[in-house]
């Protein structure tokens, strides 16, 4: 019965996709967290460790974490600004930027298996609801958590 529900689909979905991506991109050495953090930086650079953070939604301990074994990989640096010495930017190495294809490409394999199998329109629409659902529950923790922070 628990298997049948959504929470239960939609973590096995998260954990078999990411495990067939890592397949896809082993030889890069990249995790697929790491690459959604180099994702974001191809798409814009340089980026703060918060806004990654926020881009990515996830905590400021988990990106500064990817961003410890980017760093130690020579993959990414981070660099501080000179007007404010508090904030890091994050920049790609050359060796980061040599990584975009093989990355994009393990995800465009994995993209086009799942569109051949399924079609585009279920695509679409699985996309658009796990979105939704998504939403929904982010708005609902906020509220949980609004909730206990009341005094009653």
């Amino acid at each position: 019965m628990f298997k049948m529900t959504l929470a239960y689909q939609a973590q096995l979905l998260a954990r078999i996709t990411q495990a067939d991506y890592l397949d896809r991109i082993r030889s890069t050495g990249v995790a697929p967290a790491q690459a959604y953090v180099l994702g974001e930086l191809w798409l814009e650079e340089p980026l703060s460790q918060v806004e990654l953070a926020r881009r990515l939604e996830i905590g400021k301990a988990t990106i500064g974490q990817t961003l410890q074994r980017l760093e130690k990989a020579g993959i990414v640096e981070r660099r501080r600004v000179a007007a404010d010495r508090r904030l890091a930017m994050v920049h790609l190495t050359e060796k980061g930027q040599t990584l975009r294809e093989p990355l994009r490409i393990g995800a465009l394999e994995q993209d086009e298996l799942l569109l051949r199998q399924l079609g585009p329109e279920r695509i679409a629409m699985l996309t658009d609801l796990l979105e939704q659902s998504n939403r929904l529950l982010s708005g609902s923790l906020s509220d949980a958590s609004d909730a206990a922070d009341t005094p009653e």
